[in-house]
């Protein structure tokens, strides 16, 4: 392992809530176990007085194992084991937390627009809303987006959430309501990218374009303007397919394929 790679984890780990000298010792464990005090000192550049001192801190945690004496032998548990503990302690802190902050009356003053820097990102924070949505989900996904998304979507689903989906594309689900949205005029795709409008429970919102020739221009936001706006556009989609189905063939004749009188009447 590289010096970079063993700055980047120590890193994450301070993120985390290790110190500087814990992250030290736990990844000088990693490397070799087990050890002695005077050998994690030696490996990781952690002064000797100050071992016994991280190490105990460490055990308590539940990061490290110590057995023997004279020498005492230190050993970490494994980092799979150390990322399982890490989850459970932060999902315990933050509910905890959550509990003791919605005693508080909060009214925002302000309610800013992020950007999404890339498309795993979009995606990983899509995943991330999902997964705490309550109540009802309302998305435009195109096909390979909502292979990404299933599972959790269903997931969703399962514990009684109300999904609603606007594709674009052929994919077929087994939960919720799907709506097809026609994609052959829509020729903005070889320019900017797959887009992605997501809204969970009225509350959060992703949308914008997941990127292409041009880099991902997509935003996540807590803004209830904005989340109406959103949540509208899909409804909508939904109101045309909810249309299309029922006059068929008749939409055609009055609008054109695809709406297409109507997109040259709005220029789009």
């Amino acid at each position: 392992m590289t010096d970079k790679e063993t700055e980047a984890i120590l890193a994450n780990l301070k993120e985390l809530g290790f110190t500087e000298y814990e992250g030290k010792v736990y990844m000088t464990l990693i490397n070799d176990h087990p050890l002695s005090a005077y050998n994690i000192s030696k490996n990781s550049g952690v002064p000797h007085s100050r071992v016994y001192d991280i190490t105990r801190r460490l055990i308590k945690k539940g990061y490290v194992s110590s057995k023997g004496t004279n020498p005492e032998l230190f050993s970490p548990i494994s980092p799979e084991e150390l990322i399982s503990r890490l989850r459970r302690n932060n999902s315990k802190l933050t509910e905890e937390l959550q509990q003791q902050l919605d005693s508080i009356k909060f009214t925002a003053d302000f309610d800013p627009v992020w950007n999404i820097s890339g498309h795993n990102e979009a995606i990983e924070m899509a995943q991330q809303l999902i997964e705490e949505a309550k109540e009802i989900i309302f998305i435009g996904v195109w096909d390979e987006e909502f292979n990404l998304l299933e599972e959790i979507l269903h997931k969703a689903h399962n514990r009684g959430v109300k999904i609603n989906i606007l594709l674009y594309g052929v994919a077929k689900a087994d939960f919720g309501e799907i709506y097809y949205h026609s994609i052959e005029k829509l020729h903005d795709i070889s320019k900017v990218g797959r887009s992605l409008d997501l809204v969970i429970d009225g509350d959060v919102c992703i949308t914008g374009s997941l990127g292409a020739v041009v880099p991902c221009q997509a935003v996540w936001t807590r803004n209830k303007g904005l989340i109406k706006s959103i949540e509208g556009y899909i409804i909508h989609d939904f109101y045309i397919a909810e249309v299309s189905d029922y006059l068929g063939d008749k939409v055609d004749e009055l609008f054109g394929r695809n709406f297409e009188k109507l997109r040259k009447k709005y220029g789009h």
